[in-house]
């Protein structure tokens, strides 16, 4: 004859359940979270691509300096500048995958704030030479764009929902060109600020 479950055995049964499903989900919709993030975040680099062929062929008949390259650019990813003061940007605050704020991590950093149609929030930094103006070459980038996939809402973190990408004269590259896998994976951590998680998700890295 089979002994039957005890009250007491099938109430630390329960227990254990319920605890690793507690345990389990939240780390799943985390997980599902940031496949989205890394999903958008490619489907934006393709856009980027895209975008930047178009402002090559432009450049074949029209002389325009390296600033105003980028804002072209800017133009033709649906791009809307607006100032670091306004309403769809006061506040806001961004942090590195270890969790660290450092010095002007804020939107005030940038030298120019751009929002698109899909609320996306694109910060540029210029890369400016002694006398102001935009200096750049194959090795050196025109600027840094950093895009927040989900604008305002959190996290607001540098690898899980901002990315990075660099514009040269001749190219748009996620940020970690020329870094060997393995500096991009042990940076895309939590040990690590996150920044070359733009190029290592588009390797195939997985998440960590």
């Amino acid at each position: 004859m089979k002994k039957a479950f005890s009250l007491v055995e099938i109430g630390i049964m329960l227990l254990v359940v319920t605890s690793v499903f507690f345990a389990v989900v939240p780390f799943s919709v985390s997980n599902i979270k940031q496949a989205k993030f890394i999903a958008d975040w490619k489907e934006y680099t393709n856009q980027v691509q895209y975008s930047f062929e178009t402002l090559k062929e432009y450049k074949k008949n029209h002389a325009i300096d390296n600033k105003a390259s980028v804002k072209r650019l800017m133009e033709y990813l649906d791009g809307r500048n607006i100032s670091s003061n306004s309403k769809e940007v006061k506040n806001y605050r961004y942090k590195m995958m270890n969790g660290k704020f450092y010095q002007k991590m804020n939107i005030k950093k940038f030298d120019e704030v751009y929002i698109d149609e899909r609320n996306r929030l694109i910060g540029i930094e210029y890369n400016k030479s002694e006398n102001g103006k935009v200096f750049c070459s194959e090795k050196t980038p025109c600027a840094t764009v950093w895009v927040d996939i989900n604008g305002k809402t959190r996290p607001n973190t540098v690898g899980n929902d901002i990315f990075i990408f660099e514009i040269y004269p001749n190219s748009a590259e996620a940020f970690g060109k020329g870094i060997s896998f393995e500096s991009l994976k042990k940076d895309c951590s939590h040990d690590g600020t996150g920044m070359f998680c733009s190029k290592f998700y588009l390797l195939g890295g997985d998440l960590q």
